[in-house]
């Protein structure tokens, strides 16, 4: 393996030829991306006006279910089901409204494919042909790293709003309003991101979809399961009867108990996750600090052939171990 990438990285034509298609690969991502992202959001723009309150203040930040379902697929929306299949193209959009990154799965791959192509030029700069292979696969995950911090804290932020939304949910049912009326007064003084996905919900239906349709594409919209909860309970009450004021109550005091438990457990795996983050970054911290030191000494790591195996090697054992302490110190609740 290692002599046929001497072999190649040894020829000016393959070089010519792995730039030439970077570059070309890059410049059809990013007239892709332009397009998804600027030219074809102008056709929603009547629509986003309309969501725009007299305050200023955007009322909603999703699109209506009507814009989403009437629209027509897209060329590359059609490619790309094709290639990766249908299931996986729709995970990625559910997963994209989940971050509340209310965009085609088609821009997010190619702002994707456009930085793993900027990893892969700013790779050529160095004279290891793997440093071109590390750089795109870094940098054309990126955006998926994002992706997932944002729909982490999304659900974290909605969990810990769970409990007073249910109480508010309740007492407004018992005061003799519907589920629907009361969603509304909830959205209203509850702030983002459940107030936001109540409302979504609230306009969802009162434009014509039903209300459990509703309420599961508000759960598919978070990644939580304590909304699933919710929405489990609301759809099993509409089919069987039963008193919602009190089952709503009961499902805020078991989120309640679980973010109890859950702030318990932070605080027991407080030092293993401590721990985690010293070994993590006390390599990264040595590096920096010998660069600065002695710069000759360190820089055999980035010269030497021998050097870039080492520390090929290193950097993947801490990947290695980093996905490992993180899984020993996370316990699901």
């Amino acid at each position: 393996m290692e002599a046929l990438i001497n072999y190649l990285t040894a020829s000016p034509k393959t070089q010519y030829f792995f730039v030439m298609s970077s570059v070309l690969a890059g410049l059809a991502f990013f007239l892709s991306g332009f397009y998804f992202s600027f030219v074809r959001p102008m056709g929603h723009h009547k629509m986003n006006k309309r969501l725009w309150g007299n305050s200023g203040k955007r009322l909603v930040d999703a699109r209506l279910f009507k814009t989403q379902d009437e629209s027509p697929a897209s060329p590359v929306s059609l490619m790309l089901k094709a290639v990766l299949g249908w299931a996986k193209v729709e995970n990625l959009q559910r997963t994209l409204y989940q971050a509340d990154i209310f965009y085609p799965p088609e821009a997010f791959l190619s702002v994707a494919g456009i930085l793993a192509c900027a990893g892969y030029l700013a790779g050529s700069l160095f004279e290891a042909f793997y440093w071109r292979i590390v750089l795109a696969l870094v940098l054309g995950t990126a955006p998926y790293l994002y992706l997932r911090i944002k729909r982490n804290r999304k659900a974290a932020r909605l969990e810990r709003q769970m409990p007073g939304g249910m109480d508010l949910l309740s007492r407004s049912l018992r005061a003799g309003h519907t589920l629907q009326s009361a969603m509304e007064m909830a959205s209203a003084e509850i702030g983002s991101p459940l107030g936001v996905e109540m409302k979504i919900a609230f306009e969802e239906q009162r434009l014509g979809l039903g209300l459990n349709k509703a309420l599961h594409r508000m759960a598919d919209r978070v990644a939580s399961q304590d909304l699933r909860f919710f929405v489990t309970a609301v759809s099993i009450q509409s089919e069987t009867g039963g008193n919602l004021a009190e089952i709503l109550e009961n499902i805020g005091k078991l989120i309640r108990a679980r973010l109890q438990l859950k702030g318990k457990i932070q605080g027991l795996t407080a030092e293993g996750r401590f721990s985690a983050l010293i070994l993590a970054m006390l390599p990264v911290g040595i590096f920096l600090i010998l660069y600065f030191v002695n710069p000759d000494y360190i820089m055999l790591l980035l010269t030497d052939s021998q050097g870039n195996r080492l520390l090929m090697g290193g950097i993947l054992s801490m990947v290695i171990g980093i996905l490992w302490m993180s899984k020993i110190i996370q316990i699901k609740v």
